[in-house]
């Protein structure tokens, strides 16, 4: 488990499925390849579509990052503290289903933080230039980064991606839907270009099961 982030959640992570409930988490190929990039990468800018799955599949990495390393601290930050605190409840859910014999003792439990006996600690928080200041950060997630105002995420970066590219193993994923010619933009097309050091993983909706050309279609169709 410790050294197979696949291995540990397959076998032992459980999320909420819309028409089944409680049932194991059953990872799709791209959402296996997610995983893959983020355990071999420290940098990475994820462009995914809406309900993919995303989230439980990051949150469940995030698990296995905080119960299988001492000492360490993880960032959750979203567009908005309300969706960072969503992450947070679903890696929180997830803890709970695992066997007794994996779980850490808690010294800390709520809404917007977790602290383990191992003394690792995850935090959920809006994005901004103070939502973390104080801490030092092994992982960091941002979550439809895309969607940050763009003085914020400047500000953000300035403050706190210095810390984080110093370390030798830190990491940053940067994920979110297209929004437009912003920051985002900005970090994925450097980042194609090999101007950041960020690993680009794009989850086009033709790779998610049940999303085909009709789909497509009807979607555009609605949604313009």
């Amino acid at each position: 488990c410790a050294h197979d982030p696949l291995y540990f959640i397959k076998k032992y992570v459980k999320i909420v499925a819309v028409d089944k409930g409680l049932v194991p988490f059953e990872m799709y190929d791209y959402q296996e390849n997610l995983i893959q990039t983020l355990h071999d990468n420290r940098f990475v800018i994820g462009k995914l579509p809406r309900q993919t799955g995303k989230t439980t599949t990051v949150g469940a990495y995030l698990l296995h990052y905080l119960l299988f390393n001492q000492n360490v601290n993880i960032g959750i930050l979203a567009n908005k503290q309300s969706t960072a605190m969503e992450i947070l409840g679903r890696i929180r859910m997830a803890y709970e289903y695992l066997p007794k014999w994996l779980q850490q003792g808690i010294i800390e439990w709520n809404k917007g933080s977790i602290h383990l006996e191992n003394g690792s600690r995850i935090i959920a928080a809006a994005t901004s230039s103070s939502a973390i200041r104080g801490f030092s950060f092994n992982v960091i997630l941002l979550d439809e980064f895309a969607h940050v105002p763009t003085q914020i995420a400047e500000e953000f970066f300035t403050s706190v991606y210095p810390t984080i590219s110093a370390g030798q193993t830190t990491k940053i994923l940067l994920s979110s839907t297209p929004y437009g010619y912003n920051h985002f933009w900005k970090f994925w097309n450097d980042a194609e270009r090999g101007r950041n050091g960020f690993v680009t993983l794009f989850i086009p909706y033709w790779k998610i099961p049940g999303r085909d050309e009709k789909w497509a279609a009807e979607q555009k169709a609605t949604l313009g």
